[in-house]
């Protein structure tokens, strides 16, 4: 009988057992991972068209399996990765904002902004736990995702505008209905991604989608949509090549348009006072407030204060409506600059990703600052629960898998080689 060549014995005793028979719980959690993406890329996007609930479910429910998946099996850097996101700066920032937010429910005039801060926290929350528990590095089958939901989307948002010819009511011009609240979700969510395509050098397709995106928000009519995307597409352009310049830049004038818009206010309504032009005319009514205002401004009203005092007939209904405003109003000056923070941070902390990952993150937070300006869909809780799911988005684009170099030969390869 015929003894086995030296080399084969080498290469039979060296190569690792397979991965599937060999770690089962592995495969488990990478299972649960993959359907909690599912949820909240696909299925999440394309269902609260049709269904208006379903975003405040799915999210929870993705998160959940996104922490099952990593209770089974624990990846060797993940402690390393918890600390990471826990301890980052636009981290730290989100938690100083949401405690003096807290704080601030000491004084506010109205009881109902005790359940709403509850609602946002736990959205937050749930947020970050799916950040930290996201796998280490997100597989290709994962990252392909955010562009099959995007897409799915915008497909979904086009028929049902064009098959069922909506009529158009309040609602959806103050962005609560569901055709508002999907464009300005997939306004969001395009740009991570058309991202995860151009790292994989799917540049026709990440342009394809982005014509699809704006088919579909002009055709749904979305308010603040199109403006949104258009920031952010001029955003794209001027960081193409150069995201780390563009970033700073933006992180100035994010921090510049929060810090200042009181001043603004205040020079309108000096100049024009009771004549503002149409498009200046919130921001003249804001000056006024802060004329009549005296010494509260600084500290702010309380958390909810200016969402219930135009509901409950306390404030006109002039009162802007805009995120920055809400800031300001209900924070003061304490909240306004920890969201200029918040905002800078994360700008500058996406300016140091690769060349072509970075400008398409760049334009989706300029499209998220453009919104919150426009206003006045950034009030909603609805609102900060699309915001939530572009930042996991974000994070599971940024932690991509992208191989730079060629796999090494599995351990006793080369000596097998030199064997006589």
């Amino acid at each position: 009988m015929r003894s086995t060549p030296l080399l084969f014995r080498s290469t039979m005793t060296a190569l690792p057992p397979p991965r599937t028979l060999d770690d089962p719980a592995g495969q488990a959690a990478r299972l649960l991972a993959r359907v909690g993406v599912f949820l909240l890329f696909v299925i999440a996007q394309a269902a609260p068209i049709l269904i208006r609930q379903t975003i405040y479910v799915l999210l929870p429910v993705g998160a959940a399996l996104l922490l099952a998946s990593a209770a089974i099996w624990r990846e060797p850097r993940e402690s390393t990765t918890v600390r990471s996101v826990l301890l980052s700066p636009p981290a730290v920032a989100v938690v100083l904002l949401a405690a003096w937010t807290g704080f601030s429910l000491a004084w506010t005039p109205f009881d109902g902004p005790g359940e709403r801060y509850a609602k946002a926290a736990a959205t937050l929350a749930l947020v970050g736990v799916a950040c930290v528990f996201l796998p280490a590095r997100t597989k290709t089958s994962n990252l392909y995702l955010l562009p099959i939901g995007a897409g799915v989307a915008a497909a979904t948002l086009a028929l049902v505008v064009l098959l069922t010819e909506p009529k158009y009511t309040l609602d959806n011009i103050l962005d609560v209905g569901p055709l508002g609240r999907a464009g300005l979700g997939l306004a969001l969510l395009v740009w991570p991604a058309m991202g995860a395509l151009a790292v994989r050098g799917r540049w026709v397709m990440a342009g394809g989608l982005a014509v699809a995106t704006a088919i579909a928000c002009r055709l749904a009519e979305a308010p603040n949509a199109l403006p949104a995307l258009a920031a952010g597409a001029a955003v794209f352009a001027v960081s193409f090549g150069r995201p780390r310049r563009a970033a700073g830049v933006l992180a100035a004038g994010a921090a510049a348009i929060v810090l200042l818009a009181p001043l603004a206010a205040f020079l309108v309504h000096l100049v024009w006072d009771g004549r503002a032009p149409g498009f200046l005319r919130h921001l003249a009514f804001w000056g006024a407030m802060i004329a009549n205002d005296g010494w509260r401004t600084p500290i702010g009203h309380g958390f909810g204060a200016a969402t219930y005092g135009v509901l409950r007939g306390f404030l006109d209904p002039a009162t802007p409506r805009s995120l920055v405003f809400q800031v300001w109003f209900d924070l003061g000056v304490i909240g306004a600059l920890i969201l200029a923070g918040v905002g800078a941070r994360a700008m500058l902390a996406v300016g140091g990703l690769r060349p072509a990952l970075a400008p398409f993150l760049l334009g989706g937070l300029a499209t998220g600052l453009a919104v919150a300006v426009l206003g006045p869909a950034a009030e909603q809780l609805w609102w900060l629960t699309l915001a939530g799911l572009d930042v996991i988005a974000f994070v599971l684009v940024m932690r991509g898998q992208f191989r730079k170099e060629r796999p090494g030969l599995p351990l006793g390869w080369g000596e097998a080689e030199k064997a006589p």
